[in-house]
């Protein structure tokens, strides 16, 4: 059963924060760096202003936060035929809800009346490209990061692979 998802508040922003930092932080212990340490606010507000960004709520904090656009044309171009996650962070002590965000994410998908999800993650990070092919994703493309993109400020030059999967009425 998928988690529940809410559209996140102004007032979840600063958690929305330390979930991602905790990832973030995780990560690096693995020796990958996916996300800048630490998100600045305007780094995400407007993807909450947009109503993109939702968070699953835990027993006494958020358990997880994604954002899913209906828009990436930085890294997907003009489609208009899916919705586009970025940003799905889980607290280490929730681990095992990735799978029902991206699930939640595909019926949102379909409720749209779009077709594919569609999502990225750095050519580096070789366990989260095995993560999301487990779950039936397939490679479509590779991108080079974007010069004005956070992650270039931040770490210098990198690749995306750029990953979709059709969404199905169960």
């Amino acid at each position: 059963m998928p988690p529940v998802v809410r559209t996140a508040q102004i007032d979840d922003l600063n958690e929305v924060i330390d979930i991602l930092a905790e990832c973030s932080g995780w990560l690096r212990s693995k020796g990958i760096v996916q996300w800048p340490e630490r998100f600045r606010p305007d780094q995400l507000l407007p993807s909450l202003e947009a109503g993109d960004l939702y968070v699953v709520d835990g027993r006494s904090a958020l358990a997880a936060t994604v954002t899913l656009q209906w828009s990436d044309p930085m890294f997907w171009g003009d489609r208009t035929d899916a919705g586009f996650l970025h940003r799905m962070g889980v607290r280490r002590s929730n681990a095992g809800l990735g799978a029902g965000i991206l699930q939640w994410a595909s019926a949102e998908v379909l409720a749209r009346g779009r077709q594919y999800l569609c999502l990225d993650c750095l050519s580096t990070n070789d366990r989260l490209r095995r993560y999301y092919e487990d779950h039936g994703y397939s490679m479509v493309g590779e991108l080079t990061g974007p010069s004005d993109h956070a992650h270039t400020v931040a770490h210098g030059s990198w690749t995306a692979i750029l990953y979709e999967k059709a969404v199905n009425p169960e």
